[in-house]
This record gives structure tokens, sequence and C-alpha cells, in this order.
């Protein structure tokens, strides 16, 4: 199997609001449907997020994307959301909708509207084709930028579950530690200051952050 990793950058409905708001979105592609609309054509792309960030930064965010005009749909649920947004007809990769490539893991969007991707595909020319497609076909691209494209073992993908069933004080937890740069390196926070953001005591916290860990990593755990 062949993977790619890509960054990059458009005039993205989801992209240019994580910039302008600094929050990150994560989340799948779903799929794309075509309907008739007044005897013309038009193409949809639905999606699955969660959002990331300030609480009043992420609300910003969620009312300004109400109101744009490509947007079809829009169910939100705390920070969890669903959406389908018009794309011109035909203006992006064809190997987006034929299924050459396919997502190893959630696309992110970060707080500067870069798009981080890491796609697969069984030829090494399907990934080039998609690259090549992307670069002609996508409007306002602004940036580009091609990580890795290597081959690996089917042994050494793994397909991360997006939506683990956290509880509120789980998901919290791993939300802060994430934010604060808790599992960078190196490490920018201890524990004791990430149970105080979170109002609680450091044994709860830890508690919390361990369980969250146990659920997401595959093997920490055989029961929580």
């Amino acid at each position: 199997m062949w993977i790619c990793k890509l960054k990059w950058k458009h005039d993205c409905i989801i992209g240019k609001r994580c910039e302008k708001f600094k929050v990150k979105v994560v989340g799948y592609p779903i799929d794309m449907y075509e309907e008739k609309v007044n005897g013309k054509k038009k193409q949809y792309y639905m999606h699955f997020q969660r959002i990331y960030g300030d609480e009043t930064r992420k609300k910003q965010f969620f009312n300004d994307l109400k109101k744009d005009n490509l947007l079809k749909y829009l169910e939100i649920e705390g920070n969890m959301f669903f959406f389908a947004y018009e794309v011109e007809l035909y203006g992006v990769p064809t190997s987006y909708y034929t299924k050459t490539t396919f997502f190893l893991k959630p696309v992110i969007v970060d707080e500067q509207g870069y798009e981080h991707w890491e796609i697969a595909s069984w030829r090494k020319e399907n990934l080039m084709e998609f690259i090549k497609e992307t670069k002609e076909k996508v409007k306002d691209l602004e940036d580009f930028k091609i990580l890795k494209i290597e081959r690996t073992k089917l042994s050494e993908i793994y397909f991360p579950q997006l939506l683990p069933e956290l509880s509120e004080g789980q998901r919290r937890a791993l939300e802060i530690a994430s934010e604060e740069g808790y599992f960078n390196y190196p490490r920018k926070i201890e524990l004791r200051k990430l149970a105080k953001i979170m109002g609680i005591s450091l044994s709860t916290y830890r508690e919390h952050l361990r369980r969250a860990e146990a659920k997401i990593l595959p093997g920490v755990s055989e029961s929580v």
C-alpha cells in the first residue's frame, strides 16, 4: 500500500473560518451527491467533524458558518457537527469521488487554515494523479505541500476511531491536554496545571485522561 501526507490551503468553507476564529476542526469527508436545482446540476459534499478551541471562538465559528451561502445543511450537537455544502461541479480531483484514493486518518484543519491529509492507494500512480488534479482543479489554492509519499506494509496502517465513546469529563480532559501542549515534545504543561484549568482535583483529572487514552489508543487497555 502507498500512503501520502499532504498539507494544503485553499479558500475552504471550513479552513477560512478556522483561520479567522483560531479554532481547529477534525473530521472525515463522508461522500458527495448531485441533484438538479432549477434545471441545473449541483454537486454537494458531506462532512462530519468536531471543533476544538476556546468556547467563545467556537460559537463565533458556528454563527459565521450558518451564514455561508454555499451551505446546504448544518446540524450541530455540542462540539460535533455535520454539514453539506455546494461545490462547483467537477471542480475537484476525479480520484476523490471515484474511490481510487481513501483517507487513512481524519482530516485536520488547523488554526492557520491548513488542511492535513493522510491518504492511501494501492498504486503510487493513483496518488500522483490525485495530486496533479488537485493542483489543476481546486480553485484559490494558496499553498500545497507534499510531506511524504512512501510504500508501507498493511500491518503498519492503523485506522483510528474518529469518535470513541468518551464521557464528557474524559473528552474535556483530553481536549485541554491537547490544546495546552501536554502531548508536545518537550511537554509544555504538567497534569497539575491541567487539572486546575479544568477545575478538578489532580487525581480525578489523571483518571479522566487515562481512561480517554485507553479508549483511543488500541491495545492500551482491555477494559476501562
